[in-house]
């Protein structure tokens, strides 16, 4: 009876674990595809493959931490190697030829907005808009 239930248990993660790692894979590659869009870069083999897994502490518990690597052209001949990092399901980092991450792009955006924002106390709020989805005035809940 308990090997039984114990089988059953180890089933259930062993699916659990499976359909998570499919569900980061397709992240993966539309994550990958966007970027190389984004560069207008070649996405080449429409496909990424698993390089490293490890897990991480995050401020919402334990997470995998995944490395995707892809291959893209500039030129149609020559191929380069990119990689995507997840934290669960979550974009941690693309990187493309050395010289563009999300991590880069997010800081650059960051400190333009210091750059232009008053100093504190200048009448303005404190507040920091993170970019994404905007709320409308309709969507805020009191």
């Amino acid at each position: 009876m308990t090997s039984t239930l114990f089988a059953i248990i180890i089933l259930g993660l062993a699916g659990i674990f499976w359909m998570n790692a499919a569900r980061a894979r397709e992240l993966a590659v539309g994550i990958s595809r966007a970027a190389c869009n984004r560069e207008r870069y070649q996405f080449l083999d429409d496909s990424v493959y698993l390089q490293r897994v490890a897990l991480r502490w995050t401020p919402s518990g334990l997470r995998f931490r995944r490395m995707y690597r892809f291959e893209y052209s500039e030129n149609g001949r020559a191929r380069d190697m990119g990689y995507v990092l997840l934290i669960g399901n979550q974009l941690e980092a693309v990187h493309i030829r050395g010289r563009h991450t999300i991590e880069q792009e997010q800081e650059n955006q960051i400190n333009r907005q210091e750059q232009t924002s008053p100093s504190p106390g200048a009448g303005q709020d404190n507040i920091i808009p993170f970019p994404g989805k905007q709320r409308r005035k309709s969507d805020r809940r009191y």
